[in-house]
């Protein structure tokens, strides 16, 4: 069956296992639900998203948009298309996420956005 996308995913950061303002992503929204039947969904395809993880930055950086190309052991090609945008933290959040972790001078103001990480 021919479709414009076989899946849509939101991946976000993971609250869940954050260690000092860094982490990985994890699959906040899918649609659809369900596994097409010629086309089964890999859920380890949000390390292609951000493969570097994520970081808590004070530095505001534009949207990006990279495609990835996946091939998995049949030789087939799969085509991940990834547009990435910083979200701004709200200053009490930042502030406990930031006073968690040594990775931040005084220099930083009391905004952070969730950022790849890059290093």
């Amino acid at each position: 069956m021919q479709r414009l996308a076989d899946y849509f995913l939101v991946v976000g950061y993971d609250h869940d296992e954050e260690r000092g303002g860094r982490s990985c992503g994890k699959i906040i929204q899918r649609f659809p639900d369900k596994d097409w039947s010629d086309c089964s969904f890999n859920p380890r395809v949000i390390h292609f998203c951000q493969p570097q993880g994520w970081i808590l930055t004070a530095k505001r950086e534009l949207p990006t948009f990279f495609i990835s190309i996946l091939t998995d052991l049949d030789g087939l090609r799969h085509y991940c298309a990834c547009l990435t945008f910083h979200q701004t933290l709200l200053p009490a959040t930042t502030n406990i996420l930031l006073n968690k972790t040594n990775d931040y001078s005084d220099e930083a103001d009391d905004t952070a956005f969730l950022l790849p990480r890059t290093q």
